[in-house]
């Protein structure tokens, strides 16, 4: 029985997610795209290898960037005076 193996709270691939996760909110605030770098910058890990949190990575940094422009987009359309020129 030498050969026991550690168990671990969540692997080296998961804590990278929740790193390239947290990443994504921290990178909001400071322009509107930004969020997608994130993902971008996880393509070159192992993250790359699961699809699944891949798209998780996508689809939270893709919903962010849209709520940064959102007030910008209903501005054009005409539906609200929210920004101030």
């Amino acid at each position: 029985m030498a050969t026991e193996q550690r168990e671990r709270l969540m692997s080296a691939t998961e804590w990278k997610f929740i790193g390239f996760l947290a990443l994504a909110f921290m990178l909001t605030p400071i322009f509107y795209g930004l969020p997608l770098l994130s993902p971008l910058f996880a393509m070159s890990t192992s993250v790359r290898t699961h699809r699944t949190k891949m798209v998780w990575l996508w689809v939270v940094a893709s919903l962010l960037v849209l709520m940064s422009i959102a007030p910008f987009l209903l501005r054009l359309a005409g539906l609200s005076n929210f920004v101030v020129e």
